[in-house]
């Protein structure tokens, strides 16, 4: 081959290589630019997973603008730090839905129990992490008889009677898991007086009522008081799950 052909064909692939070159560039500079397009800034926000906020609480705590483009314009990170930072915030997590939508998914603490603390309540939830210090009912199970060591929000409530405050909790998760509901609990080192209604006690040591209410023998006792309008009296639980009923409060 000839040295002219040789220069020739080494021309045209430099050429080719320089002409890929510049459509990879043009390529690369349509997608940048279409990005940053307007039609790629946020204009929504959708919340999932959420009960105890609404969806603009939790895009106001969440410091969530619109008008921002979707990918560059806003971090994620921050808007699950903001939102992190309240204790009934378990679990954040933020995806992108194109062109748009920025999609908040929550996984809340569920308040299940309030400690009573002088006129005010310490919302906790299952594990026990403080939700919140309210002077209003809270609408959950609340809890008498214990002592507040520590309190802070976001972290395990401390109480100076642990055993009574484990029992007490036992007591809440046994009701929970069995269709049932006790408007208060009030225990000591002599047992617990549940209350289903304002008039109308559980009596027993926790470990008897948690296990009758495993075998829902409590349940079917105030099925059967509530069929027959009864709401005032004593329902005592005592070893191998028996369960009487005296119309008299103790």
């Amino acid at each position: 081959m000839a040295k002219s052909d040789r220069e020739a064909k080494r021309k045209i692939r430099r050429f080719r290589g320089f002409t890929i070159l510049v459509i990879i560039l043009a390529m690369i500079g349509a997608v940048i630019y279409g990005l940053k397009s307007p039609h790629f800034d946020v204009t929504t926000y959708e919340v999932e997973g959420n009960t105890y906020y609404n969806d603009e609480e939790i895009i106001n705590m969440g410091d969530c603008d619109t008008g921002v483009n979707i990918f560059t314009g806003f971090k994620p990170s921050d808007i699950k730090k903001q939102l992190m930072k309240d204790p009934y915030m378990e679990k954040v997590r933020i995806t992108r839905k194109l062109p748009s939508t920025v999609v908040i998914h929550i996984t809340e603490r569920k308040q299940t129990a309030a400690v009573v603390y002088g006129d005010r309540f310490v919302v906790i939830d299952d594990e026990g992490t403080v939700l919140r210090l309210t002077s209003v009912d809270p609408k959950v199970t609340i809890i008498h008889g214990l002592s507040i060591k520590k309190m802070t929000l976001g972290e395990p409530l401390e109480v100076e009677e642990t055993v009574l405050y484990r029992q007490s909790m036992e007591i809440v998760y046994a009701m929970l898991a069995n269709d049932m509901y006790f408007r208060a609990i009030h225990i000591s080192d002599a047992g617990v007086s549940a209350y289903v209604l304002d008039n109308l006690v559980v009596k027993g040591l926790s470990d008897n009522i948690v296990d009758a209410l495993k075998h829902k023998d409590i349940q079917l006792v105030v099925q059967n008081l509530f069929s027959q309008g009864i709401e005032r009296g004593t329902i005592k639980v005592t070893g191998e799950n028996y369960v009487s009923f005296d119309p008299a409060l103790d």
